[in-house]
């Protein structure tokens, strides 16, 4: 072959032989790593979905540079009282579109004293209440409009004011998990019919597996929202029954305070016990889903609405009876668990 080359060198006439076989040569090569369909369609979905991720991390970061530091600024004002503060972890997570993000903020400003304990665990309570927003913005019928946001906020953050282009890249992102969800529901639809969704399916219809995989999911994603809006699109793809999607939905609030429990692993001893109680408090809401409000959800689940208003409005029913009934405890609670905060080891 070398002394093929170097022929070829000194004698011109020989190039266009060489460039054959290497046009050859290059192609057997790539013919040898053929991509099959299911590859192609695997790689896909896990791309569809790592955008997605991407797209509602970058949205939830982008929206609390603009309006992080006021808000952490007025945060003592806001959660004097507990409605107040239970309010502003519903209102920043439905902006930030990350209950994870807020409850680990709230944990930290605790640690520092810009939260009082109590009022960072009203803001976690609140925090469950926002997370549904994601429920009912993937119910809404605007995910076509993913490339148009996309392409408006893109424009926008390169070519708009400077002063506002960070806005240009909220909505850039905005766009960017809608688009995301388009892919996701394109790619999960030759699946319909398949005679494997049937196992999937049967494994899933257990409760308790139900809630594991969900809760583990969300765990390793560290995104209750990824594993609400994928649950909410796979009923609207017929992929999943409701009733399977409200249990992985009720996982994915175990799940999700994970990354409060991560966060307060480089704090103090009273971050750690407040981002327990976190978890406990989701736990709580879990137990409560589980046997006072099942006769509410089997309402919901035959009322004549589509399938994923159904899940969207499960999912709000279960976080405000628990958001309310941890408020309406919490003052009579509330000095047993601060002297738990407080105690030392």
């Amino acid at each position: 072959m070398d002394q093929f080359m170097f022929t070829a060198v000194l004698h011109p006439q020989y190039m266009d032989s060489v460039s054959a076989w290497t046009i050859t040569a290059r192609k057997n090569r790539y013919q040898s790593l053929p991509m099959t369909p299911l590859l192609t369609w695997i790689f896909s979905i896990i791309a569809a979905i790592m955008l997605f991720l991407h797209g509602l991390a970058s949205f939830s970061e982008e929206v609390a540079r603009i309006g992080g530091e006021r808000l952490r600024l007025r945060l003592h004002k806001l959660t004097q009282t507990d409605l107040y503060g239970a309010l502003t972890g519903a209102i920043s997570t439905a902006l930030v579109q990350s209950s994870s993000a807020v409850t680990s903020m709230a944990v930290g400003l605790a640690h520092n004293r810009t939260l009082t304990d109590r009022g960072a665990f009203a803001v976690m309570i609140g925090a469950n209440v926002g997370t549904t927003f994601t429920a009912w913005l993937v119910t809404m019928k605007i995910v076509g409009l993913g490339p148009v946001f996309v392409t408006l906020g893109g424009l926008w953050s390169l070519i708009g004011p400077r002063p506002w282009r960070p806005y240009g890249k909220v909505l850039f992102y905005f766009g960017l998990v809608f688009l995301a969800l388009d892919l996701i529901s394109q790619a999960l639809a030759p699946i319909a019919n398949s005679p494997a969704l049937a196992d999937w399916h049967e494994l899933l219809s257990s409760p308790v597996l139900a809630l594991l995989f969900a809760a583990l999911l969300t765990a390793l994603v560290q995104s209750s929202s990824v594993v609400t809006g994928l649950a909410v699109l796979l009923v609207q793809q017929n992929l999943i029954a409701p009733e399977v999607a409200v249990w992985l939905i009720a996982g994915a609030n175990i799940g999700t305070t994970s990354t409060a429990l991560l966060a307060s692993t480089a704090l103090d001893i009273n971050s750690r016990k407040l981002a327990l109680l976190n978890t406990g408090l989701n736990m709580f809401g879990v137990l409560l889903f589980a046997t006072l409000l099942q006769p509410i959800v089997s309402m919901i689940l035959n009322l004549t609405i589509a399938t994923d208003q159904q899940i969207a409005l499960v999912h709000t029913v279960f976080n405000l009876a628990a958001a309310t009934a941890a408020l309406i405890i919490l003052p009579h609670i509330w000095p047993v668990l601060k002297r738990w905060l407080n105690r030392t080891p």
